[in-house]
């Protein structure tokens, strides 16, 4: 058994197509299916099921896929820890982030750091919810992954460290007529405006739809951006109100978006915006360990 041949058979069961997944591996379409009839040789058994019009993977196809994905990521790490006897001098770390806004947590100047330091190290950096970050690095498609879930939220075997927690707090225009000294209700916010929701999936929509249930309010998600500085900004327009990581209105950016607002801290000890890093507890990098000692220093 080949590596390239596991590769092949990844890229066919990611994009369920062999002509897409020829294109994404860069070789003929012909070639592609000859590995894969090759390794369906080998393990003596086919492993997807093919029609004109799809392509699935037979039941000995699911099992395959992620112990190609281990051997795959082990054959990696056993690269990047033979390069590290000599430094982190080569190879690319794959960092999943979510918005800048959602964290206190200066990531680009970690990143800048990083690069100062080893700047052999490529870095492929992905922009997702954080449920979606969390699956790649189950997957191993990703080293590391900043994200908002709470521990309770992610899967056994993951690695997490905690970053920081946000309180999270009310956004409304100026012109309503409430106390910004005095905590509002998630209820009473509510009741000022349309509501003005973060996008789904994501780890801080979770915890607004975790506030809404504890105030036994009812999640409507008519209105729904997937920018933090959008939500500050409609929120000022007097569109609705909005809740968001109290950092978040501390960013320069939306420094002319914060003054037509009043913030409002929540009546809600539980509302908050935790910021973690996950990554292989079991078969971290060195890259990416070296990466989590900077992200430490910065918390």
């Amino acid at each position: 058994m080949e590596l390239r041949h596991l590769r092949y058979f990844l890229a066919v069961a990611d994009t369920g197509s062999f002509t897409r997944a020829a294109e994404a591996s860069f070789v003929a379409q012909s070639a592609l299916s000859q590995q894969i009839a090759r390794l369906e040789a080998e393990l003596e058994t086919p492993l997807f099921t093919r029609t004109s019009r799809s392509v699935r993977l037979t039941p000995a196809g699911e099992v395959l896929v992620p112990l190609a994905r281990r051997i795959l990521l082990d054959v990696q790490v056993a690269r990047d820890e033979i390069d590290a006897l000599d430094g982190l001098r080569h190879g690319r770390l794959r960092l999943g982030l979510i918005q800048s806004e959602a964290t206190s947590i200066d990531t680009v100047q970690v990143m800048g750091e990083f690069h100062q330091l080893y700047p052999g190290i490529g870095l492929a950096v992905t922009y997702q919810t954080s449920s979606a970050m969390v699956n790649a690095v189950v997957r191993g498609e990703l080293d590391l992954a900043v994200i908002g879930l709470d521990a309770s939220e992610l899967p056994d075997g993951v690695g997490r460290r905690l970053l920081a927690s946000d309180p999270l707090v009310g956004v409304v225009s100026r012109g309503h007529d409430v106390d910004e000294a005095r905590p509002i209700d998630v209820a009473a916010l509510v009741d000022l405006g349309q509501f003005i929701h973060f996008a789904s999936g994501t780890g801080l929509r979770r915890h607004v739809d975790a506030a809404f249930d504890r105030a036994g309010v009812p999640r409507q998600s008519d209105f729904e951006v997937g920018q933090i500085g959008d939500m500050i900004r409609l929120a000022g327009l007097g569109v609705g109100v909005a809740i968001v990581p109290r950092s978040s209105m501390n960013k320069g950016e939306h420094a002319s978006s914060a003054s037509q607002v009043k913030v409002l801290s929540l009546r809600d000890d539980l509302a908050v915006h935790p910021v973690s890093v996950v990554f292989d507890p079991v078969h971290p990098s060195p890259s990416t360990r070296a990466f989590l000692e900077l992200m430490t220093k910065h918390c």
